[in-house]
């Protein structure tokens, strides 16, 4: 009985959830800007890379959540020079992923925070974000190839130097999760 009753106490203590921390990175889908273009000025903005930390909250049954510090640099080609920006998105989504075991397919939503810097007016901005992919188990390691929409909810006009951009309001993303 002593045994019986250890036991349980013990399968009891042991956590329900896992925590992973690691990288997220890829590469996005178009242009970050629309062109302006008047007489003086035509500027667009190139969308590079996407890269940052991540944390994923693992629960039963399939569910989870995961945070993202993600990191974009923009450039901007001008007639009269090249300027740099830089964009934060704070990505939080809830995840489901079906059964499997060392290849589980996923699906995720949630909201996204942005921020973009290194021009003269900063912006932030709110939307939501749509993802699905694989979670690859590999040794306790997770390989999370995924492929992410972005939307925003408020237009956002920046202003460079040389002029103003309009942020497009949809993104896609190939993205790849590394966590540990």
């Amino acid at each position: 009985m002593m045994r019986s009753l250890l036991a349980i106490a013990f399968t009891m203590a042991v956590p329900v959830f896992a925590i992973d921390l690691g990288v997220r990175g890829g590469l996005p889908f178009g242009d970050a800007f629309e062109r302006i273009e008047n007489r003086d000025v035509n500027v667009k903005g190139a969308n590079q890379f996407v890269v940052g930390p991540t944390l994923e909250l693992r629960l039963p049954m399939g569910f989870g959540a995961s945070f993202d510090a993600l990191y974009r640099r923009y450039s901007f080609q001008t007639a009269q020079g090249d300027q740099g920006a830089a964009q934060w998105e704070f990505p939080l989504m809830v995840r489901y992923r079906f059964p499997g075991i060392v290849v589980r397919p996923f699906v995720g939503a949630g909201p996204i925070f942005t921020k973009i810097t290194g021009v003269t007016a900063v912006k932030n901005s709110q939307g939501m974000a749509l993802g699905a992919g694989l979670d690859i188990s590999l040794a306790g390691k997770h390989l999370t190839p995924e492929l992410r929409y972005s939307r925003r909810f408020q237009d956002v006009i920046v202003q460079t130097r040389y002029g103003s951009l309009q942020a497009n309001a949809n993104q896609v993303d190939l993205m790849v999760g590394f966590t540990f």
